[in-house]
């Protein structure tokens, strides 16, 4: 897919956006409504979209499927590398939040419906696997970046980690690389019913996205210099940096584009959930949010045209 096929296609990913921040300001949207919204794509629909991910397509071989997870967890951990270097270069009070800026790209809420409109459906299946490694460092070293080390030390901390891996998308994606190790990509009537509801993701995350742009005053979102490099980073230093390291390990085009595309999704929306639960400043990762919704538009398609 060329630039400006991908950046059509990203134009026609942001209508829905943009629908869902008039659908805020005219009140259809927001509040507990997008909580509840939200919790429904997360734990339901969104894990149905991830199982059908092996229907009705050649299935990777499965050694591809393991490489395709140590590829993913060396891209992370370059990717954790670079959030903690860069905020102390930034000298940013709040390097924690940058650092998870940095870090942690949205793969599941928006990763996977961009990749699959950009990529086509097999990079669903490709993402689910490869973003394994996404549950485990967000859930341990991107809650430790923003919260720091916890009462209780390291055997705390690994606890609080083990309680926040259990997801329905982790769970989803775990049992799609069982069903394609096994060679299983027919779910028969039931994977219609899953496809059915999986349909909804796209369109309801696009929304919800819309619409949690409107609740940040847009002068209050733009005036930080230091959102704009970890944004950067995010967007376009950490894809180009894994770009660099895997062009050389990844086994074929299409997999280094999924995991390189991968890492260039908008900051991930947890980020701000674990500074309120931790007392913590919330701006910078609001901050990054912001301007990474709107700038991927662009660099999304850009960094396609350089792996696709």
């Amino acid at each position: 897919m060329g630039f400006l096929e991908t950046a059509l296609t990203m134009v026609t990913l942001a209508i829905p956006i943009v629908i869902g921040y008039i659908a805020h300001r005219l009140g259809f949207m927001g509040g507990e409504f997008d909580g509840k919204l939200s919790s429904l794509v997360i734990n339901i629909t969104l894990p149905c979209m991830i199982l059908v991910s092996v229907c009705d397509r050649e299935l990777p071989d499965p050694a591809l499927l393991v490489q395709l997870i140590g590829l993913s967890t060396l891209g992370y951990l370059i990717a954790v590398a670079a959030a903690l270097i860069v905020p102390r270069l930034m000298r940013a009070p709040e390097s924690g939040a940058y650092s998870f800026v940095i870090a942690f790209g949205n793969v599941g809420f928006i990763g996977f419906p961009v990749l699959g409109a950009v990529l086509g459906a097999d990079a669903v299946l490709y993402a689910a696997i490869a973003n394994i490694p996404w549950y485990i460092l967000s859930s341990s070293a991107g809650v430790l970046m923003i919260s720091g080390v916890p009462e209780g030390g390291a055997a705390r901390a690994v606890r609080e980690s083990a309680k926040r891996l259990l997801s329905p998308m982790l769970g989803a994606s775990l049992v799609v690389l069982a069903l394609a190790l096994a060679g299983v990509n027919d779910l028969g009537i039931v994977g219609d019913g899953l496809a059915t509801c999986g349909n909804f993701t796209t369109p309801a995350a696009l929304l919800i996205c819309g619409s949690s742009l409107a609740n940040y005053a847009p002068r209050e979102m733009v005036g930080n210099w230091r959102a704009y490099a970890a944004t950067a980073m995010r967007l376009v230093g950490v894809p180009l940096l894994l770009y660099a390291a895997l062009r050389g390990l990844a086994p074929d085009a299409f997999t280094l584009a999924v995991l390189v595309l991968g890492q260039a999704m908008p900051v991930a929306t947890n980020g701000i959930l674990y500074c309120l639960m931790y007392g913590m400043d919330a701006k910078p990762v609001m901050q990054g949010m912001f301007l990474s919704v709107i700038a991927s538009i662009v660099t999304i398609p850009a960094l396609a045209l350089l792996v696709a």
